[in-house]
């Protein structure tokens, strides 16, 4: 199934089609894609100068979409399971040709690609969902990188020191530059697998299977890349080891500007299209990049504080903090230790957050309201902090620009030896 597919099956009050309209790539599809994002659905649209381009943004933007749509499954639990799962099997896709899906663009202008200016200062024009595929001997990763548009023929991407990083370090210690696949419009499952963050030497693309059993990979014609064979366009070319640009501003998952860095510039050799399929394009700082960003996270978390806790009944990474610096669980508890070891085994899990909040299963994660009220009934003061100095934390976090914080842990449970009677919500029947 390709993303055009996987569009064309979902309920048409999912998707809002305004594909008869071209906007300006300059802050108007920003507008589109927020108004939409509210009620969680998909838009379609086009751009002017690359109206062969059918755009489609806030493909999974909405949590039920992704569970049983993507990971065939209804509940939390489920979801987090198959994900981890998943992430542990390797199933090499079956191989298709290249040029049964893409044709090459000669004399290409990536000008004429829907690159978008989402908010006003923002460094240029972007594209939001590229998944970059890169390979060191039989080392190989594929992820997401946000690029910006610098010329016809190059653009520059953000490269946290992750993954990606590691291999073009390798290729610049061996003074060489680095081949790079880009692709835009893929299938979510290959964006799903793509955002997660599985060990180094785990290739993101072998994972895809465990989700869609019909994937299959295609080989770019000059260095041989792996690459899903149906998407919307391929670009092919070098991570410089020598050149640098300005990369940002760029709105992040907080909703701020992220800083202005010096990143390798990226040459591009070669472009192959397929303009029958949807072209990518995610909100900054949207409910998709935050569910993106956050989803494989929560999983873990969900791991890592099963091993310590009776029952984990749902993780939820809050999107008013970006999805990423505040984390809510809800577990079963035997002895009241165990919120605090649960609150230790959250932040190992992720440790760019910053506050874990741990909450009993009669709290609804998903409602801030339930979550304020469990904080204003069950909070017990110095009682219910952990409290961890000079962390490691979220750079994205403004407070902290260095990456090191102090963090909290607030346990909101019940104590075992309370009358639960007490602490119970009234809900109107």
């Amino acid at each position: 199934m390709s993303l055009r597919e996987f569009i064309h099956s979902l309920d048409k009050g999912d998707v809002e089609d305004y594909s008869n309209y071209e906007l300006n790539p300059i802050l108007e599809p920003t507008r589109m894609l927020h108004l939409a994002d509210r009620n969680e659905r998909i838009v379609l649209f086009r751009v002017k100068n690359a109206q062969q381009y059918v755009c489609v943004g806030n493909v999974l933007n909405s949590r039920r979409r992704l569970y049983e749509r993507v990971l065939n499954v209804r509940k939390d639990e489920e979801a987090y399971k198959k994900l981890l799962e998943s992430i542990t099997r390797l199933s090499k896709p079956k191989e298709a040709s290249f040029f049964n899906y893409f044709k090459p663009v000669v004399d290409f202008d990536l000008h004429n690609l829907p690159f978008i200016k989402f908010y006003n200062n923002d460094g240029g024009r972007y594209l939001t969902s590229a998944i970059y595929i890169a390979c060191l001997d039989e080392l190989c990763n594929m992820s997401i990188h946000r690029t910006m548009l610098v010329s016809k023929d190059c653009v520059v991407a953000r490269i946290v020191p992750r993954h990606l990083r590691y291999i073009y370090d390798e290729y610049r210690k061996r003074g060489s530059d680095t081949p790079v696949a880009i692709v835009i419009g893929a299938h979510p499952a290959v964006e799903l697998m793509a955002a997660s963050s599985p060990p180094l030497g785990v290739f993101e693309l072998h994972l895809v299977p465990n989700l869609l059993e019909s994937f299959t990979i295609a080989y770019t014609p000059i260095y041989h890349i792996p690459v899903p064979s149906i998407a919307s366009v391929v670009l092919e070319g070098k991570i410089s080891s020598t050149q640098f640009v300005n990369e940002g501003p760029f709105v992040d998952l907080l909703g701020l500007y992220d800083a202005v860095r010096k990143e390798p510039l990226i040459k591009v050799e070669a472009m192959y299209v397929n303009t029958e399929e949807y072209f990518h394009v995610i909100l900054p700082s949207g409910k998709e990049h935050k569910l993106l960003q956050s989803f494989y996270r929560e999983a873990l978390v969900w791991q890592y504080v099963s091993n310590v806790v009776p029952k984990v009944h749902k993780v939820r990474l809050l999107e008013a903090a970006g999805s990423w610096l505040i984390l809510a669980v809800s577990v079963t508890k035997n002895v009241d230790g165990d919120a605090k070891n649960a609150i230790l085994a959250a932040f190992s899990a992720h440790p760019s957050a910053k506050v874990v909040l741990i909450l009993d299963e009669d709290i609804d994660l998903d409602s801030s309201n339930d979550i304020l009220w469990a904080f204003a009934t069950r909070f017990r003061g110095r009682e219910s902090i952990v409290l961890i100095e000079k962390s490691r934390c979220s750079t994205l976090d403004p407070i902290s620009p260095t990456g090191v914080c102090d963090k909290m842990g607030i346990d909101l449970t019940i104590p075992v030896s309370a009358n639960k009677d007490v602490f119970k919500y009234v809900r109107i029947q």
